[in-house]
């Protein structure tokens, strides 16, 4: 199993849960409002003179099965990249060696 963040923006929070869950990922999205910096853009702007700013971005997380990672990554790339003209985000993709669920008592 692998886990996949992705770092986006808000705009394009609708169009890619949308999309995950029609391609029948439902459950396990985590999603969560965080400050995000664009290292190449931070070093532009330190080169100018100005100050260095955290922009606000989305953060998705999900666990898929190694066969589903590649689409998974693709797709959230594309919806981002269509939504908006705008650059600054990122996409990780982890190992997961186990997962163990909380249950209510």
């Amino acid at each position: 199993m692998k886990k996949i963040e992705a770092v986006i923006l808000g705009s394009n929070l609708d169009a890619v849960r949308n999309g995950l869950e029609s391609r029948g990922i439902r459950s396990g999205l985590t999603i969560m409002d965080v400050r995000h910096g664009d290292n190449e853009k931070r070093l532009r702007q330190a080169e100018n003179g100005s100050p260095k700013t955290l922009q606000d971005r989305i953060k998705i997380e999900l666990i898929v099965e190694d066969s589903e990672t590649e689409k998974t990554v693709n797709f959230i790339l594309r919806q981002a990249q269509l939504e908006s003209d705008e650059q600054g985000g990122q996409i990780t993709v982890q190992e997961v060696t186990e997962v163990k669920r909380v249950a209510r008592g």
